[in-house]
């Protein structure tokens, strides 16, 4: 299959969303102004991502079969380095500067859990590790780990998906913990949507421009009356995003201008990234300006850009390298 942009714009929307609504809310928060568009769903991008991982996944193993442990070490490489330079940044900014953070505090155990991609528990009851956009990527492990596991059956898709559709339905039977919390998290059912996608592209479903842009326009319909009704999340926000993948998946591709193709591959950056350029900037000019329309419109756009930039530079400037850097030592990574 040739790579396909339309997903890597949809990776770009998802963490444009994510930014903007963390953007807003910290807009609304410090200037104590209620803002339009604030309550819509924008940090469910996440299930965005959810739902991209699991057909990307299903794409790669529908073409290859790597060995378990050259699968896992090719998604750990990914995902692993730059989540650990972002951890260590919040956690030294923990010790030394806890005044400028709203919600963390230093828990050694937390901290240990952050970089073994653990579920914990903090003190207030929330699962997230010490950068607590880090949640994401708890799931995301634990469905890499899944995937190389079932890489030793014969059919592994369909084994991955049997495992995924099951762990929700047992998580009555299981022990109230923050781990089997997690890995029996309705949310699981979301990667399940990308294999799904996957296999009806596989058996070559194709949608027209007009019934794909009508696919996505439902799924945003879909996200943001499910999500305003108390829909359940994995299928207020996990169905809207199928739709949404399934439309960017079987819809024709079109010529997306390059930049938004850019803002995709650095996406992962920039979620990574953009709370440790909005949260100096929430400090250091929202004390400087008026709670006027102008000006609160004037610091989402700073914030918006400023993130994007950093994002990018980050992507390009050490994403990049750094991965090229380790493809070039590691033939096992090669050879996923």
């Amino acid at each position: 299959m040739d790579r396909l942009d339309n997903l890597q714009v949809l990776r770009a929307a998802a963490a444009g969303a994510v930014l903007f609504g963390h953007v807003l809310a910290e807009a609304q928060h410090h200037f104590d102004v209620p803002l339009a568009l604030s309550d819509w769903p924008w940090t469910r991008g996440v299930d965005l991502f959810f739902v991209l991982s699991g057909t990307i996944i299903a794409f790669g193993l529908l073409h290859q079969r790597p060995t378990p442990a050259a699968f896992f070490a090719k998604r750990a490489a990914r995902v692993v380095p730059l989540y650990y330079l972002f951890t260590t940044l919040m956690v030294l900014t923990v010790m030394f500067t806890p005044g400028t953070l709203k919600d963390t505090s230093f828990d050694p155990m937390q901290i240990l859990s952050s970089y073994g991609f653990l579920p914990y528990a903090r003190a207030d009851g929330r699962i997230a590790p010490v950068l607590s956009l880090g949640w994401t990527l708890n799931y995301e492990m634990f469905f890499y780990a899944l995937a190389a596991l079932c890489l030793w059956a014969k059919r592994p898709l369909l084994m991955l998906t049997g495992i995924l559709g099951l762990l929700p339905i047992l998580a009555p039977l299981m022990p109230e913990h923050a781990i089997t919390t997690s890995w029996t998290s309705p949310l699981l059912w979301e990667f399940v949507f990308g294999i799904g996608i996957a296999a009806l592209w596989r058996r070559g479903l194709r949608l027209s421009a007009v019934l794909a842009l009508g696919l996505a326009a439902a799924g945003v319909a879909w996200l943001v009356i499910g999500t305003a009704q108390g829909w359940p999340r994995w299928i207020s926000a996990g169905g809207g995003a199928a739709l949404l993948v399934a439309a960017a998946t079987l819809g024709p591709t079109p010529r997306w201008p390059r930049i938004l193709v850019r803002l995709g591959d650095a996406s992962y950056a920039l979620y990574l990234s953009h709370r440790f350029v909005l949260r100096p900037l929430t400090l250091g000019l929202v004390p400087l300006l008026p709670a006027t329309p102008w000006a609160i419109a004037g610091f989402v756009v700073v914030a918006c850009a400023s993130a994007l930039i950093v994002g990018v530079l980050i992507f390009t400037r050490l994403e990049v390298p750094l991965q090229s850097w380790l493809r070039d030592r590691r033939p096992i990574w090669r050879a996923a």
